[in-house]
């Protein structure tokens, strides 16, 4: 070839996640990163190119098999293959072949078998479903189940790709290649070959030239070998269809074939965490960019279990990171490929810098609190309450409608919200934080001190009043009761800052119980900020469910953010 070594360059979140991906790819064929390191740039021999379509199945089948309902229905196969007939249960059994079937009779699974079959092997899967569907003789189910999880095995790289290719690679890309519907069942291998590796092996062969430029890179290119963006989900314009955007109509948002082999491997670039896909996007150099992507696959399951959320395994990895990387993590560009809908998805970013890093450390035991936490708000809608709590924080919203919200709840649907104090907690550290930095008042600093013994204070009157409610039974629903009427006009003015409010309602509560107001409540009426956070702390000691109440020791956890 005239071209020994191809030049890759980091540039935007999406091409770096390519560059990820791409490098993951070349090391299923002994591509050495620090050999060809270059800081912000790697040297790719292009010999290495000739078999890139074989090691890019590899590669998907390696990183996201483990995933799959593939893989899924054979580990279940296996676990009864292993127990006696007697110690089955009929239920997951039977739930086991209901899943089964509808997979080994899916479109995507169908047109598997018309590519197996072009290859020789003729087996009706079909019909072996069908007596499957029939059989009620648990021994005789499994023979027949053992013959298609047989089939399944032999031909994993055409089966279980059918599932990473609708389930993994189309959330980043479609229309092309073995995505492109008048593929599907065609061989996935030399579609991918056809439609990404040859016309890069070509390019590099003839030495192209032309008027153009790919916008990526900057290398030569004309119309009929550059290659629009729209087979890119949410970032490219289909160029055949929507030329108006273009000066004169005229398009020159073109890519060569090397940039497009490497948005091919976007998919391996993000990492898959429950249902979403993240990339940490460090533009240092492509180095650190390939150690943040290694911690998050060593991590296993510790980054990728079902339970967690984005933000629980960011915390993770935050931490890993800071003790496996010599340099301190200063910013970091978060990448999210979300759910929107049932059928959309949607990039959301997020940049952390240092700051907010800190605080989120600082929290994390207050954000673990809330992680399962979530409640009814009306016929139709459930709130997740971390959820909530995490994206108000990134984006720098208060809290204070979603504690409103809650403590509404508390005292009228007698909802069990145990963990109030951690989301005013969560909102009183990073207030605290920014504000100095932002330019606030050293009025709205908040110290542990006055939010802890704001709270106490509503602490102490609800166990007041507990103390005359002799019957233990529904006693947390017959204060709730009793505190309604002092409650509601407290949370309708701290909604609308009408401190005057505020002050008489407090007022009339304490003469009524022969005391005075406790100074705490005066001067948090200092500013707006403290006005509602100390308010709602207050409110939320009124309710008293707590970890406080457990006697535990995260509050010795949580350390300050100075």
């Amino acid at each position: 070839m005239a071209l020994e070594h191809v030049t890759i360059t980091l540039k935007d979140f999406l091409f770096n996640a390519g560059i990820c991906g791409f490098v993951k790819v070349l090391q299923q064929e002994g591509f050495d990163l620090e050999e060809q390191d270059k800081g912000n740039a790697i040297q790719v021999p292009v010999s290495l190119l000739e078999n890139f379509h074989d090691a890019y199945i590899k590669t998907m089948l390696n990183s996201f098999q483990k995933d799959t309902l593939y893989q899924s229905l054979i580990n279940q196969y296996d676990q009864f293959a292993r127990s006696k007939p007697e110690d089955i249960s009929p239920e997951d059994y039977n739930d086991f072949i209901k899943k089964l079937c509808n997979k080994l009779t899916s479109a995507s699974y169908k047109s598997g078998y018309h590519i197996i079959s072009e290859n020789g092997d003729n087996f009706d899967v079909l019909t072996r479903v069908k007596e499957l569907k029939e059989e009620k003789e648990i021994i005789k189910s499994l023979n027949v189940c053992h013959d298609l999880i047989q089939y399944m095995k032999k031909h994993r790289e055409t089966l279980c790709m059918k599932d990473i290719i609708y389930t993994k690679i189309n959330l980043f890309w479609q229309g092309i290649a073995f995505l492109n519907s008048s593929n599907s069942k065609k061989d996935i291998k030399e579609c991918y070959y056809k439609d990404f590796v040859k016309p890069a092996l070509d390019y590099l062969e003839k030495k192209n030239k032309g008027s153009m430029q790919c916008i990526q890179c900057g290398n030569p290119i004309n119309t009929s070998i550059g290659r629009g963006m729209s087979w890119l989900n949410d970032v490219g314009i289909d160029i055949a269809r929507k030329r108006s955007h273009y000066w004169n109509f005229n398009p020159d948002t073109y890519i060569c074939p090397i940039c497009a082999l490497v948005y091919s491997c976007v998919p391996l670039g993000f990492t898959i965490v429950g249902s979403e896909a993240i990339f940490i996007n460090n533009n240092e150099s492509i180095h650190e960019l390939i150690a943040e992507k290694d911690i998050f696959e060593l991590g296993g399951e510790k980054y990728s279990t079902l339970n967690q959320l984005y933000y629980e395994v960011l915390y993770s990895f935050i931490d890993d990171a800071a003790q496996e990387q010599t340099k301190e993590i200063q910013n970091i560009q978060i990448i999210r490929r979300i759910p929107y809908d049932q059928e959309s998805w949607k990039y959301a970013f997020n940049t952390l810098s240092k700051p907010l890093l800190e605080v989120l450390r600082a929290c994390r035991r207050n954000f673990r609190h809330l992680l399962k936490w979530s409640f009814k708000k009306d016929k139709d809608t459930y709130v997740n309450v971390y959820q909530e709590v995490a994206d108000n924080f990134f984006s720098g919203r208060n809290q204070y409608s979603l504690v409103h919200l809650i403590l509404q709840k508390v005292f009228t649907d007698n909802l069990k919200a145990p963990y109030v104090k951690d989301i005013l907690e969560i909102q009183r550290r990073r207030m605290r934080r920014f504000y100095s930095e932002e330019g606030g008042s050293a009025v709205m600093y908040i110290s542990d001190k006055e939010f802890n013994a704001t709270y106490a204070e509503g602490t102490r009157i609800r166990e007041q009043y507990a103390r005359t409610i002799s019957e233990e039974k529904d006693k947390d629903a017959k204060i709730n009761d009793s505190l309604r009427s002092f409650v509601y006009p407290l949370l309708l003015s701290l909604k609308t800052k009408d401190k005057a409010r505020f002050n008489d309602t407090m007022f009339r509560f304490y003469v009524g119980r022969s005391e005075s107001i406790p100074r705490i409540l005066i001067e948090m009426q200092q500013n707006d900020e403290k006005f509602q956070l100390l308010g709602y702390t207050f409110i939320a000691g009124l309710y008293g469910k707590n970890l406080d109440s457990e006697k535990n020791n995260e509050t010795q956890i949580n350390e300050e953010v100075k």
